[in-house]
């Protein structure tokens, strides 16, 4: 009996062991919880001030709403400031689409090119078979009866190296009479070409059967067209009375006086002529050009001053090659009333380079530039007027403090007398 109060004893202080073991344990707990939550607090804090710094750094000062103030002078202000920003804008935005071309004077260091030049002609009351195209230059290089077509508005233009003329289209088993050339070669001349052809032949001039052979009789008005090559120096291309030929070095053009009688009409109208490839900015003065001959055996002469020029594409690519012109013209009938003649009728397009080159850089404004200066634009103009605003602003609430003080003023004079 005398055990139990010790075995009580002993079960009170295993008890009293496990509550202190369950403090100690809580204890532990407790101080964790308390580190853990003064490390999530200390990162609260931190952005806290990280948020409080960055706001010290806002220099856009916000105003509640119930203290802003609307004016009408602030109005008329934001008005003509949207108006300014917009044509200012508008005006930087044409800026940025306009191509502008630079010039710049070179010497010209391009002499072994080929000179390329187009040509488009009508003469409305010439047949082919009575002229020829040719060209000269100062290296005495002759290319001889180089293009010619007859108009014909059926037939197909193309380019061409000869003189061909699609004036008549015979029918199946036809033979028209070759006339005088009657121990030429060919028994049928069809065409008004394979007539003048056989009097080629014989040597016979053809002028005067042109008028009444009814192969010729719709072949009047040739049309002379097309491209041809010469070498970059001075020289002419022409088109003249007669066929040409070259003899003994020399560029001749044979015909017969006497088949003139009637006059060499030389009226033409130029719908092309250019001295290389077509670029921008730069026209053909001589294109759309007519003249008309009226009476006689006329001689043109176009004198033609090239000016080389390159031009350089802003968004890269090859640079074109061309020649810008300037010209004069001048006229003479060199058939006089005796049937004399004094020059070879006929259209001569006289050329010379300059020794110079044009080279033509087209210019674009940079994205980057476009965009500084419209941003530039929409800031300066806002703050220009937002400084405007404040002055008149200002000045309207001085004004406005000067008549309340006038006004109570008044009003003190009047009570003390």
């Amino acid at each position: 009996m005398a055990a139990l109060p010790g075995n009580a004893a002993s079960s009170d202080g295993s008890v009293a062991e496990v509550l202190g073991l369950r403090s100690s344990f809580e204890g532990a707990n407790e101080l964790r919880r308390r580190r853990g939550g003064s490390g999530e607090g200390e990162g609260a804090d931190r952005t806290a001030r990280v948020m409080r710094a960055l706001k010290s750094f806002d220099i856009y000062r916000k105003v509640p709403v119930d203290c802003r103030v609307k004016t009408q002078s602030g109005g008329v202000i934001a008005c003509l400031c949207w108006l300014t920003i917009a044509a200012l804008f508008l005006g930087e935005l044409r800026s940025f689409l306009r191509v502008d071309i630079e010039d710049h004077i070179v010497v010209d260091r391009l002499m072994e090119q080929k000179l390329h030049i187009q040509l488009n002609i009508t003469f409305p009351s010439l047949r082919c078979v009575e002229i020829s195209v040719d060209t000269v230059d100062v290296l005495e290089e002759n290319q001889v009866d180089i293009n010619g077509r007859n108009i014909d508005e059926g037939a197909p233009r193309h380019h061409g190296d000869t003189a061909k003329a699609y004036d008549h289209v015979p029918s199946p088993g036809e033979c028209l009479s070759c006339f005088a050339a009657t121990n030429a070669r060919r028994k049928c001349c069809n065409t008004c070409q394979s007539l003048k052809e056989a009097y080629a032949e014989e040597g016979l001039s053809y002028f005067d059967v042109v008028n009444i052979a009814p192969q010729c009789q719709e072949a009047i008005g040739c049309g002379v067209y097309g491209e041809v090559a010469v070498n970059k120096v001075a020289g002419n291309i022409h088109v003249a009375l007669g066929r040409s030929t070259v003899k003994n070095g020399k560029h001749v053009h044979e015909f017969n006086v006497q088949d003139l009688t009637d006059g060499f009409n030389t009226s033409h109208t130029i719908h092309t002529l250019r001295f290389g490839a077509r670029v921008p900015g730069v026209s053909s003065p001589l294109e759309g050009t007519s003249r008309t001959v009226h009476h006689g055996a006329g001689m043109f002469h176009y004198y033609i001053n090239l000016v080389p020029t390159q031009y350089f594409p802003s968004r890269g690519g090859q640079p074109l090659y061309t020649n810008q012109y300037a010209v004069s013209m001048s006229y003479k009938n060199v058939l006089e009333l005796n049937d004399r003649l004094t020059g070879l009728p006929g259209v001569f397009l006289v050329y010379d380079l300059s020794p110079f080159m044009v080279n033509k850089v087209e210019r674009r404004v940079p994205l980057v530039h476009f965009l500084t200066s419209a941003t530039a634009i929409i800031g300066g103009v806002f703050t220009l007027s937002s400084l405007l605003d404040t002055l008149v602003w200002s000045l309207s609430r001085v004004s406005l403090g000067s008549v309340v003080l006038g006004g109570r003023e008044m009003q003190e004079a009047i009570k003390y007398s």
